[in-house]
């Protein structure tokens, strides 16, 4: 008798249940009394932005998380973003109130010393 292969609805039921969905879903729930406090990341992307993909990466690797808005996919999101950055490149990065700029002024900040300040929501 051959094992049946299970359907699609049962196989994402089972990815939902487990711990990594979970885990995934949750990662802007503040986890630690200190996460409440942090300001909230904001990142403006396309599709195709090799910047956007170095800006997540390395946000990714001081370990936050943040709400990424599409331009490409979102014509009012572009208006909003150029409104607020007065620029129309991406990425565009906000952190709390504050706009950072993109994947270079991010670097440049974090080598001068003054990232870690914004993420700890010292501003």
């Amino acid at each position: 008798m051959a094992l049946e292969k299970p359907s699609r609805r049962a196989h994402i039921r089972q990815y939902r249940e487990s711990k990594s969905f979970r885990r995934s879903a949750d990662l802007n729930s503040p986890s630690h009394p200190d996460d409440a406090r942090r300001p909230e990341i904001t990142l403006y992307s396309s599709a195709i932005c090799p910047y956007c993909v170095a800006a997540k990466n390395f946000l990714k690797s001081k370990g936050q998380t943040w709400r990424e808005v599409r331009i490409d996919l979102d014509p009012e999101a572009r208006e909003r973003m150029v409104a607020l950055a007065k620029r129309t490149s991406v990425p565009q990065i906000f952190i709390g109130d504050t706009h950072v700029g993109g994947y270079d002024d991010m670097i440049a900040l974090h080598r001068a010393g003054g990232l870690e300040p914004l993420l700890e929501g010292a501003a």
